[in-house]
């Protein structure tokens, strides 16, 4: 109903639904659910625990989420070390909740420290962090597979989004260069560019709690091991 109320407000419009009249009554919900019963509290619970609030389970949630799915959050947070056994918070939970990022993510860009690899997982961290990098247009499917080939790592994914940071970051020069290189790879460069900034944003923090940025030489059969068992 609110979109059919964009339709029409300014001038004459039409509402077109993409489903039958039969559905909309029988099997779509009146609203969505909030966010907040939807998502991973994991990253909630750091926050509020890094407020000093230690009664999570009376807190006065605005839509209150699944007792269960608290649980589960705690039990994750535990299990990454950012909780203790009591439930409070450790002092490597204060540095994850100083991260913008998925507690996950944040446990992983603290340890690469320990596999000299926190350069690397910086920068995996940070395409992660942004919309899909590869652009797959429907009429160039093939080239556009081919293109990503050029950086396919058959470790796996993560290693194939550092492969593309790497190249961007070596081809970057002007503004027009860039486009055009983006282009040509069928990769997004507002994906890039916001990867970019993310990472500075981040190196920023990992800075601020004395957390160098070390790589192991790219010459080194070590180079991918060690960015695999900061992932692992």
């Amino acid at each position: 109903q609110q979109r059919a109320g964009r339709a029409g407000r300014t001038k004459e419009g039409k509402c077109f639904r993409l489903y039958t009249e039969d559905s909309f009554h029988k099997h779509l919900q009146p609203q969505t659910y909030p966010e907040i019963l939807r998502s991973n509290l994991g990253n909630v619970v750091l926050q509020l625990k890094k407020l000093g609030i230690e009664d999570l389970v009376h807190f006065d949630f605005m839509d209150p989420p699944a007792p269960e799915t608290m649980m589960r959050a705690l039990e994750l947070l535990n299990y990454l070390g950012a909780l203790d056994d009591e439930g409070e918070l450790t002092d490597l939970g204060r540095i994850m909740s100083e991260f913008p990022l998925e507690p996950q993510l944040s446990k992983i860009l603290i340890a690469s420290v320990n596999h000299n690899c926190s350069n690397e997982i910086l920068s995996i961290v940070s395409m992660l962090s942004v919309p899909q990098a590869f652009v797959r247009p429907k009429n160039e499917q093939k080239k556009a597979d081919m293109a990503k080939a050029q950086y396919s790592h058959r470790e796996g994914d993560h290693l194939t989004l550092l492969n593309v940071y790497h190249a961007y970051k070596a081809n970057e020069s002007s503004q027009d260069y860039d486009s055009r290189w983006c282009y040509n790879n069928y990769l997004n460069k507002r994906s890039l560019q916001s990867a970019d900034r993310v990472r500075t944003q981040l190196s920023k923090i990992m800075t601020r709690f004395n957390l160098p940025l070390v790589s192991t030489p790219f010459t080194s059969k070590h180079y991918y091991t060690n960015v695999r068992k900061a992932l692992a």
